[in-house]
This record gives C-alpha cells, structure tokens and sequence, in this order.
C-alpha cells in the first residue's frame, strides 16, 4: 500500500487478481497515464479473462516509490466506494 492506495511492485511470475479495462482510443492512455502520475510506471503484462481468454501484451501500473514508503495491506474496492460516496 502507498498510503490508503494499492501499489503493485513488480515481481516476474506473480499473480494480481482484478479488473482489465479495453482502451478504444490512443488518447485515453496518455490521460490515465497523467492520472497515474510519477508514482506509477505502465509495465507489460499477460492477462487472463474469467473466460480463459489470454492477452498479450497488457499493460498495468506499478509502483515508482522505494519500497520503504510502501506498506503491507490490502485494498477493499467496495469498502473505498462506500467510505467515499458522501463526495
């Protein structure tokens, strides 16, 4: 964890298990790439559908910070939404 938020660090054979987005635009990366900032890299990745599907050639974000700013945690999707819906 980086703070309240997930950081995956790379590690050659792991596995993550969560959600893959198809981008449909070019533009859509360089948007989420800023979104991302400087604290996360694009890595290629191989990634597996519930369906069995395998894609080449993925892309996820992996932290960029020392290992020493990062803490062992773990991230609840539902349970951020839920704390932050009042915005």
């Amino acid at each position: 964890m980086w703070g309240q938020f997930p950081a995956l660090v790379p590690s050659e054979g792991n596995e993550v298990k969560g959600m893959c987005w198809k981008c449909e635009s070019p533009e859509y990366v360089g948007s989420l790439r800023r979104y991302e900032t400087d604290a996360y890299r694009m890595e290629f990745c191989e990634i597996t559908t519930d369906e069995g599907e395998v894609i080449e050639n993925g892309r996820v974000f992996v932290s960029t910070e020392l290992e020493g700013d990062l803490s062992e945690g773990s991230f609840d999707l539902r349970s951020y939404i839920y704390r932050h819906s009042y915005m």
